[in-house]
């Protein structure tokens, strides 16, 4: 059963993700649970996935293979609030628009909506593909879509950057609170979810076909005269608006002057009659052309009721859509990261006008939370400018990307404070071992009655000349991570002497090789 477990989920075998669910937090503003999550750093075995089923470790796959391909996908339906999440609806939305998806509930109460299929296609391929299905299932646009990579690049260094990974289903099969659930919101087994997964896979064809009946029922009843223009207002034209009206009017009159040129002005008089509820006034009509008159900034696609009906990728391949616009708004940011370095980094994906997603890093907290800094560091990463919004908007994403975010580990042992304990270790049982207290002097550990004792000059000496970390703060962490007592006075042949001392550190805690450093005293 773990073999079929095994291909339904294969992907990147270089390395997999872990999530810490002995750290997980509960968040109770959206009622759901958080891990920490990680790398492994290593490649994925058989025995990981079978860990996984036995509730050993819980891991996450990236789809994306090194070869641009994806075999399965997935839409992680995260709900704002989860004490009010009604997975009832999607299932009839399933059956409603007879789309290929398996559903499982996730960790958090969620729903993960899965795809697979009977071979490899290329994973920007059904990125698009699960885009188009999140239009009959009324998902916003920024709805995390898995994989999140349509290929998996590599840093400076030549080492592969693994991107985003999903967390898998029957995390400790038996107790699981991830399971699949069939059109009756009934809980299947393993077995049961591994031969339904078998049956719904489809082929590339058939793929095809279910995303071009999406746009096509999604589109069905709107006006015409958008068919060359942004998707999201021909949406808005299927009933009239009485909410949100200015910005409809603003984002037609962007279209209109690009449609119709020098007719725009009138274009836009009838587009008042004929799309809004309550039409404004000749009054108020007159002052909106007047001001429009050289207006040439383009569409506000981040604001209602734009953005919950934007279809961007469909929207770029019309010749008066989103491409056409002389900016770019401020852009769309997903797969939002804190990695827990001591000074955190900031990754997340800006989405392109062209619908692309390209990684942003943004090297610690005052960067990522000025605006001005922010857009200046996309624009050199990603060579896209993108204009600024109101400050207000600003701090309200900010917060939107962090809640809806994950924190990530370094791999285990690579954190400052790993290193620094590890080091701590090897000093104190590898390194020069006094026989009497007066060796302390020359560098030397002292072990007596249970303890190391020794001088934090010598413990620096050791480290070598690569530590770029301040004294005082090794000296803090010493202290609040490795139970370091600062300051001991010690009586070495009738003189008081300050001394470092902690709890003797066992010899078969971990293996060691004492290290030879240049411009050590040892």
């Amino acid at each position: 059963m773990v073999d079929e477990f095994i291909k339904l989920f294969s992907g990147y075998d270089g390395d997999f993700g872990i999530a810490d669910m002995s750290s997980a937090k509960f968040d109770s503003e959206r009622n759901k649970l958080k891990p920490d999550y990680e790398w492994a750093g290593r490649p994925i075995t058989a025995s990981d996935y079978k860990n996984h089923v036995e509730g050993k470790t819980s891991i996450g796959i990236q789809p994306c293979k090194l070869d641009k391909t994806a075999q399965f996908g997935c839409i992680d339906i995260d709900p704002k609030n989860y004490s009010n999440f009604k997975v009832e609806n999607y299932l009839a939305a399933f059956q409603q628009h007879n789309l290929p998806l398996v559903p499982l509930l996730s960790k958090s109460g969620g729903l993960h909506c899965y795809i697979f299929l009977n071979e490899p296609i290329p994973a920007a391929d059904l990125i698009e593909a699960l885009k188009a299905f999140l239009l009959p299932l009324e998902l916003k646009p920024t709805t995390e879509i898995f994989p999140k990579q349509k290929e998996l690049k590599e840093d400076d260094k030549g080492n592969i950057k693994p991107g985003n990974f999903i967390n898998l289903p029957y995390y400790n099969n038996g107790k699981t609170s991830r399971y699949a659930i069939d059109k009756n919101n009934s809980k299947l087994s393993l077995e049961q979810f591994i031969k339904f997964a078998n049956e719904s896979r489809i082929t590339r064809q058939e793929l095809d076909a279910k995303v071009e009946e999406a746009h096509k029922n999604i589109l069905l009843g709107s006006n015409p005269e958008f068919s060359d223009g942004p998707p999201c207002l021909a949406r808005c034209s299927k009933s009239k608006l009485d909410d949100y009206r200015d910005r409809f009017m603003y984002n037609y009159m962007v279209f209109a002057k690009k449609k119709y040129k020098d007719n725009w002005k009138s274009r836009v008089t009838a587009a008042n009659l004929n799309y809004l509820e309550s039409p404004w006034d000749d009054t108020k009509l007159g002052q909106k052309l007047n001001a429009w008159d050289k207006e040439t900034a383009g569409h506000t696609c981040y604001e209602d009721p734009i953005k919950d009906r934007c279809m961007r990728s469909l929207c770029y391949s019309r010749p008066f859509g989103i491409k056409s616009d002389n900016i770019n708004a401020f852009p769309d940011v997903t797969d939002f990261q804190v990695i827990k370095y001591e000074q955190p980094e900031y990754r997340f994906n800006v989405v392109m006008p062209n619908d692309d997603k390209f990684e942003v890093v943004i090297p610690n907290l005052k960067l990522m939370t000025n605006q001005k800094e922010l857009l200046s560091l996309i624009w050199d990463q990603a060579e896209t400018y993108f204009e600024p919004i109101k400050a207000k908007d600003f701090r309200a994403k900010l917060n939107e990307w962090r809640k809806n975010g994950q924190t990530v580990k370094p791999p285990a042992g690579t954190h400052t404070d790993d290193i620094l304990a590890d080091e701590l270790y090897q000093y104190c049982v590898n390194g020069p071992q006094a026989k009497e207290r007066i060796q302390i002097k020359n560098g030397s550990c002292f072990k007596e009655d249970g303890f190391h004792y020794f001088k934090f000059k010598s413990f620096i000496e050791h480290l070598g000349s690569g530590w770029k970390i301040d004294q005082q703060k090794i000296a803090q962490k010493l202290k609040d991570k490795c139970n370091v007592i600062f300051n001991k006075s010690f009586n070495i042949e009738g003189k008081t002497e300050k001394v470092c001392m902690v709890a003797q550190l066992h010899v078969d805690k971990i293996e060691y090789k004492p290290t030879k450093r240049k411009g050590s005293n040892y």
